[in-house]
């Protein structure tokens, strides 16, 4: 069976001219005579569709990148374009938009010019070459780890990670508790994070990952990022091919909830539980199941938190408290659901329905 693509008048498909627009919109927004009616536009075209929101941020991504390639790599960018110039305006003929079409082919060459360089002079490495570290916290203990590459994790309480380090790749994988992420860009080597069966695929960005018992909860504070559910996670990290078929791209002030051998859900906004609020103290949550919050609670309070019985336990809140008063924890969820906290033990806290 052979698969149809909706063309535009242009021949384009839509994710062609979505990439298109995209592109167009940055030049303009970058050409230095941007009015007041060019920007409100651009608001207005962006937040029209999220899929426009997710190819700008993209191609916002490459262009950044391009830079950081070629500063790594020591190679003068504007001599590399002034030799290469001559083809820029070659493939400009034939493309329909001259103007965007040199400024795309000068980026295009310059990140051929850079890889050459870099690919003739840059030392040799091997993907066998790992390099292997551990970190974790204890009950109430938030600490930062600053990786070999600059990338910092803020581990939550009571959290664990494993890192590994390739020449091609780097991986982090979250086997307990709650993680922040502010990943330091390496296009060529891209950032995983494993949890369970869930793969968050990154080149730097902002964003936090929450392991629970049954489901890998991921928000991004700034960036893109990539949440799929690979058949083998292995194989996928070691041969870069990432597939598109049940993937969710995430961009800032969104989130998705990965259970355990079901495929990915929508994503949704974030809007009243910004990503690591718990690294300043306070959880905050978003239609959260009462279960998912005392699982959280148990990871700072020294008294072990009880859920009484399941239907309590799925009860859902949108609220926020800081980790130094649980006592407004208990006073807040009595006062919004039908709910007995008993403190009155002296081994642990149970949450009763009233």
């Amino acid at each position: 069976m052979t698969e149809t693509v909706d063309h535009n008048e242009d021949g384009l498909s839509k994710e062609e001219a979505l990439e298109r627009d995209a592109a167009e919109w940055f030049t303009t927004l970058h050409s230095g005579e941007v009015t007041r009616e060019i920007r409100e536009a651009f608001e207005v075209w962006l937040h029209g569709d999220r899929a426009r929101k997710i190819a700008y941020r993209e191609f916002e991504q490459v262009y950044r990148d391009l830079d950081y390639v070629a500063f790594e790599a020591g190679v003068d960018l504007d001599e590399a374009l002034d030799r290469k110039r001559g083809l820029a305006v070659l493939i400009a003929d034939w493309l329909r938009k001259p103007a965007l079409a040199v400024t795309l082919a000068l980026g295009v060459i310059a990140t051929v010019s850079v890889i050459s360089y870099t690919a003739l002079f840059a030392p040799p490495s091997t993907s066998a070459q790992v390099a292997t570290s551990d970190y974790a916290t204890g009950l109430g203990e938030i600490r930062d780890v600053t990786l070999e590459d600059g990338t910092v994790i803020t581990l939550g309480a009571k959290s664990e990670v494993t890192t590994d380090f390739t020449a091609t790749a780097r991986r982090v994988t979250l086997l307990e508790g709650e993680a922040f992420f502010e990943v330091t860009k390496d296009p060529g080597r891209p950032f995983f994070v494993a949890a369970q069966d869930t793969l968050v695929r990154v080149v730097g960005t902002k964003f936090d990952v929450k392991r629970s018992a049954e489901i890998v909860h991921v928000s991004v504070l700034e960036g893109v990022v990539e949440v799929m559910k690979p058949d083998n996670i292995e194989r996928m990290i070691d041969s870069g091919e990432v597939a598109d078929i049940g993937k969710q791209v995430l961009i800032a002030g969104e989130r998705v909830s990965s259970a355990r051998r079901v495929a990915l859900p929508e994503v949704r906004q974030v809007e009243q539980a910004p990503p690591g609020a718990w690294r300043e103290g306070r959880l905050a949550y978003e239609d959260a199941s009462l279960a998912e919050i005392v699982a959280d609670l148990n990871r700072y309070y020294d008294k072990p938190v009880r859920i009484a019985s399941s239907d309590v336990g799925d009860l859902r809140s949108t609220l926020a408290f800081q980790t130094s008063d649980v006592d407004q924890f208990f006073d807040v969820v009595e006062s919004i659901q039908p709910v007995k906290v008993d403190r009155t033990g002296s081994r642990e806290i149970v949450i009763r329905r009233r």
